[in-house]
């Protein structure tokens, strides 16, 4: 049987009596195979007004995985979440497939209040097409001839580590140090590869483009990158940013996919963005 596009549970956690109270609201929608735990240091959001809201998919953070990944669907239950409290500011922070989520939610926002969008390392259009398969059938291969392995967990541990800093990281002997620390500290975070869970993540993306008539107007975006990103190279990112125009993109010079990981202080940033601030780095 195919994978519905809702499933049966409430995606959506959050304290509602924090909702009820704050004067903001922060939606934090993960990507591909990423739990809401790397949005665990925006915790002290709380402290400056914010209620967060965070977004699961399923198979991960004890929701089922009784449907599948699909964009129009996720976007829609956000803003109907976001339009139960039109009295609240809405910041939309997407990371990954989070980001055109983010947008696609953001167009559906009710208006009259302050909505903003911060995609980190967003995914493009059609879940970045042949560009991103080609670049992730060789970086696999590049994991196991590295790692002199079939073992599905162990090249799976090495590809990580090519997310974490780039296509160097897949083989070069002068990140083994670097590489075994940091994947280690990611088994905290990095969730184990299951091919039903990873079919339920992938199997909307390839089709997915946003509509042309999507309307962004008055709603601030930032993309915010690693340069070394090897899942959606910086030039998708910025014909991306072009189709929606007016987007400022804030690139992390020696940084992967997985910034929230090497550079947690990209949510110092993305905050930043969403108040109006200067973004200092």
């Amino acid at each position: 049987m195919p994978f519905s596009r809702q499933g049966v549970q409430d995606p959506l956690v959050y304290n509602a009596a924090q909702v009820t109270s704050a004067q903001r609201i922060a939606i934090f929608i993960p990507g591909v195979l990423a739990s809401v735990d790397i949005f665990d240091v925006t915790k002290n959001w709380t402290d400056a007004g914010y209620a967060r809201v965070l977004y699961r998919f399923p198979g991960l953070d004890e929701l089922p995985n009784d449907h599948q990944i699909h964009p129009p669907t996720a976007a829609r239950l956000i803003a109907a979440f976001a339009n139960r409290y039109p009295d609240k500011d809405i910041a939309l922070v997407g990371y990954s497939t989070g980001g055109p989520i983010a947008l696609l939610a953001a167009a559906q926002i009710s208006k009259g209040r302050d909505v903003r969008v911060a995609a980190m390392s967003t995914a493009v259009e059609y879940g970045g097409g042949l560009s991103t398969m080609f670049r992730g059938l060789t970086d696999i291969m590049r994991a196991m001839v590295a790692t002199g392995s079939l073992n599905r967990q162990t090249v799976w541990k090495r590809f990580w580590a090519g997310l974490l800093y780039g296509p160097d990281a897949l083989d070069d002997p002068a990140f083994k140090d670097r590489l075994a620390h940091d994947i280690a500290e990611g088994h905290k975070i990095i969730v184990k590869l299951d091919p039903a869970v990873a079919l339920a993540h992938a199997l909307g993306l390839p089709g997915f483009e946003l509509p042309d008539d999507l309307d962004l107007q008055g709603i601030p975006v930032a993309f915010f990158i690693g340069l070394n990103d090897r899942v959606f190279s910086t030039r998708q990112t910025y014909d991306f940013s072009q189709k929606i125009g007016n987007v400022t993109i804030y690139g992390y010079p020696e940084q992967g996919h997985l910034l929230f990981f090497t550079r947690p202080d990209v949510f110092e940033d993305i905050r930043a963005f969403v108040e109006g601030r200067p973004v200092l780095r």
